[in-house]
């Protein structure tokens, strides 16, 4: 199956399939073998036989095609998404206009970097969401005018809540 996972480095082109030693997997045009055993519901241990490294993943899906894997002390918030979805979502991405900053994953808002008025650039933080004893910078997704902020520091907020919305 192939996928495009978006996160705070760029765009990857990712493609799964199931092998016989457990899942080949190319992000970017390199091919790994990677062993999966699930510890739990949320927990795993990856495997590459290729040089014996072994890494334990925690992950936690947000909302829609969110995802959030913590792999040791490095956290990453991922959105997964199938080829079609990625090119209309650059297309929708390159304007400006109207659009919203949600929580991916529940958690306590640290700070709020905006105010209604303000011009933000596609990528500016807008709010810091402590989750999972990290704190993570929540971005625009394109450009626009703060409309409207929904939040204030020391909130606790639900995987989904509108964050900022933008005109």
């Amino acid at each position: 199956m192939k996928w495009v996972v978006r996160g705070s480095r760029g765009n990857h082109e990712v493609e799964v399939e199931r092998a016989a030693e457990g899942f080949e997997v190319v992000v970017d045009g390199k091919r790994q073998v990677v062993d999966l055993i699930r510890l739990d519901g949320s927990m795993a241990s990856l495997r590459f036989p290729s040089n014996g490294r072994s890494f334990q993943v925690s992950f936690q899906r947000g909302g829609g095609r969110r995802w959030r894997l913590v792999v040791g002390d490095r956290d990453f918030d991922l959105e997964v998404l199938t080829p079609v979805e990625a090119i209309a979502a650059a297309e929708g991405v390159r304007g400006r206009g109207p659009s919203v900053v949600e929580a991916p994953i529940p958690g306590k808002v640290v700070a709020v970097k905006v105010a209604p008025g303000d011009e933000v650039e596609a990528g500016q933080a807008v709010v810091v969401l402590e989750a999972m004893k990290m704190e993570n910078e929540l971005a625009a997704e394109q450009a626009g005018r703060v409309a409207r902020v929904n939040v204030e520091p020391g909130a606790t907020v639900e995987t989904g809540a509108v964050l900022v919305e933008l005109e």
